[in-house]
């Protein structure tokens, strides 16, 4: 069966498509943000229409990664939500957790929550800690709750009372009565959506599920119309933020796990990648029109953490967002892209973003109404990026109007046009080289030893500069590097991450109830899977728990050993599992004190699918250099004459010395004047630096 990814970005939104002829496809069109299903619907138009693409039926398997549900957050453009607590806990999403992610900041500030104050309903009821109903649910209540709802014209509801995620009568009874009171209302549940410890980081979850979800089902049916309107019969999956696909019904259900779904789908090109390539640990590094990502994959798999904060009102500062009790692989993200607008600041500086051009009007030499110099802009006055050839030549690139964009910000700066759009590049890339140090230095890493796997559009147009800045040696830039994140949905496994907050200290683990709550977990995770269509004998389980020492404040995920063990003989072995971890993360462990788990966790999954060869891969000698044009490196203080090669004309082996420009349809890859490039047996390009 045909199988078509598609991954909707702020600037474009790119496509690989897998034919009946096992052939690979690749295409790119500018992102529609208004209406994110026109341009999915387009691409696939297209891609379908290519003479040279085999898809004689047109059922097909479509798989997706969106930005919907994030831009949503980011730019608050959701559904009018109420939420509901248990009463006297309204103002729960004010006072958040009352920790300060800056203690000497007297004006400290954070993101303005999502619902306002007049939309947050106590929910008379209560229910103790152990379970014990400390106060009825009233009813009469909810009833009113749902009257001041229909007046306010809410669109949404998220409900999470206290302790509901192990007791969740109460959150239930509310929802089904919520559902009567108001038809046509989406509910979110937190015992549902998020049922783990924590109140106000399940609150935030919920909230922010309940404020996308209208909006995401409305994407998906508006996509599965464009679809049939093309006669196409496809079973759609989305990539969720840990690196795993679901079906429509769970996407639109839970959007809050999509959050991160397209830089999870890149991650998991990476490692596959990097498998490739033989290397064990790399430094995952996509930029594209909008943001850039920078992942650790350390031994071949992305890191997949418990916490997410996404809308950080400072973008380096933890604890200044919106906390998410999600599975997500653990990434950095910073508003460095080729979109980013370039401005000087108070201090007379130059700054880049985090403000972006994104699709519409998009930089200045895209010729569609953009007038403020952007990252791509400073590129293109470079010549790193061809104006003839970008997008294989599809889309042609204005350098006037480029120019006339640096010249302005230029001249307040007092430099040359060509020593801005430098200053905007290297700016860029200190910026995501920062990040990367910040980001490896929390995992005790040290980026410098690491192979950066460079992609997204723009990406391999920087990833020499942040190389240089980290003082890493090698960069792998796969074929397809523009859309290796709908590459990444085509390797991805069918999977659901679950999760059940049951605080057990291990001394005395009841084991019974252990795989019970396990077995509940795995029921659910195992209809979801098969829905998607894996065979229940491809289905694998992979356990762990949220453990930490009694009396700390956060936990560390560890694998467990063998449920079918007894219990002591469980509790001794995950008790040394973690402290072999802990020790490994923190360098010592605590003597004498109990351990505890508070978080179970099951991933329930399919097979991976294989790696797609790219293209025809190498071809023999030939054709290969295009041109020479002039490019600046900041060694040389000046634009220089550089060699312009063709990356599908290369041949496997064949060896490049910088300075040179490589150029694919899809992206553009820039080797200094220190670097050497060799395209491997894969079809990869390996740019070793001196």
């Amino acid at each position: 069966m045909t199988r078509l990814a598609f991954d909707t970005g702020g600037t474009f939104t790119d496509f690989a498509l897998i034919d009946d002829a096992g052939s690979v496809h690749l295409h790119k069109v500018l992102s529609t943000p208004a209406d994110p299903a026109a341009a999915v619907a387009q691409g696939v138009r297209e891609l379908l229409a290519r003479p040279a693409v085999k898809a004689k039926s047109r059922q097909m398997t479509i798989l997706g990664a969106t930005t919907v549900v994030t831009n949503a957050v980011l730019e608050r453009k959701g559904v009018k939500t109420a939420f509901l607590t248990s009463d006297g806990f309204q103002d729960m999403l004010r006072i958040r957790t009352e920790g300060r992610y800056d203690l000497y900041d007297l004006k400290i500030e954070y993101p303005e929550p999502l619902v306002p104050r007049n939309r947050c309903y106590g929910v008379r009821e209560r229910v103790a800690a152990d379970g014990r109903t400390v106060t009825p649910l009233d009813a009469a209540s909810v009833d009113a709750i749902a009257r001041a709802c229909r007046d306010n014209n809410v669109a949404s509801v998220a409900v999470c009372l206290l302790h509901a995620y192990k007791f969740p009568d109460h959150e239930h009874a509310v929802g089904a009565l919520l559902a009567e009171l108001l038809p046509g209302v989406s509910i979110s549940l937190s015992s549902d959506v998020c049922p783990e410890i924590r109140e106000y980081d399940r609150a935030s979850t919920t909230v922010i599920n309940s404020y996308t979800r209208p909006l995401m089902t409305k994407h998906v049916d508006r996509l599965e119309s464009e679809l049939k309107q093309q006669n196409i019969d496809s079973r759609l999956l989305w990539m969720t933020s840990s690196g795993g696909l679901v079906p429509s019904r769970v996407a639109a259900t839970a959007p809050v796990r999509l959050i991160e779904s397209g830089p999870a789908a890149g991650a998991v090109a990476a490692a596959e990648y990097a498998r490739q390539a033989e290397v064990d640990s790399v430094m995952s590094f996509d930029m594209g029109g909008t943001t850039a990502k920078l992942c650790l994959v350390p031994n071949g798999e992305p890191m997949v953490g418990s916490d997410l904060e996404v809308a950080r009102h400072q973008r380096f500062r933890r604890g200044s967002g919106f906390p998410l009790k999600i599975q997500s692989i653990q990434m950095v993200e910073i508003g460095a892209g080729g979109g980013s607008i370039a401005a000087k600041n108070k201090l007379g500086l130059l700054d880049v973003g985090p403000h972006s051009a994104g699709a519409a009007p998009g930089p200045a030499c895209y010729g569609l109404g953009g007038e403020k110099p952007t990252v791509t802009d400073a590129d293109v006055v470079l010549g790193y990026v061809g104006a003839s050839s970008f997008l294989g030549g599809g889309f042609s690139l204005d350098v006037d109007k480029a120019r006339a964009a640096i010249a302005v910000l230029a001249d307040s700066l007092g430099v040359s046009i060509e020593r801005c759009a430098w200053g905007i590049h290297d700016l860029v890339n200190g910026t995501m080289a920062e990040a990367a140090t910040m980001h490896a230095a929390d995992y005790g890493v040290d980026p410098s030893t690491l192979p950066i796997v460079a992609f997204g559009g723009a990406g391999p147009v920087h990833a020499y500069g942040v190389a240089k800045k980290l003082n890493a040696k090698t960069v792998i830039c796969p074929a397809g590097a523009g859309v290796t994140s709908a590459v990444g949905l085509l390797i991805a496994p069918i999977a659901v991450d679950i999760a059940a907050s049951l605080p057990k200290r291990l001394a005395g683990l009841d084991m019974v109830a252990v795989r019970a709550m396990f077995e509940r977990m795995a029921q659910e995770g195992r209809q979801i899977v098969t829905d998607a269509g894996v065979a229940a004998k491809a289905i694998s389980f992979s356990y762990s728990a949220d453990l930490r020492y009694v009396g700390q404040g956060h936990e560390l995920n560890v694998a467990l050993p063998s449920l079918v063990l007894d219990g002591l003989a469980f509790s001794e072995a995950l008790l040394k599992k973690f402290e072999t971890d802990y020790a490994a993360l923190f360098g010592r462990t605590v003597s004498n004190t109990p351990v505890e788990a508070i978080t179970w966790r099951l991933r329930v999954s399919g097979p991976k699918a294989a790696v797609p060869t790219l293209g025809d891969g190498p071809k023999a000698l030939g054709g290969e250099r295009k041109e020479h044009r002039h490019v600046y490196f900041d060694t040389e203080q000046k634009m220089i004459s550089t060699p312009v090669f063709s990356f599908a004309a290369l041949a496997s082996g064949r060896d490049i010395a910088g300075p040179a420009i490589i150029e694919q349809a899809e992206s553009t890859i820039v080797v200094g004047p220190d670097a050497n490039a060799r395209r491997d047996a894969r079809g990869n390009l390996i740019m070793t630096l001196a």
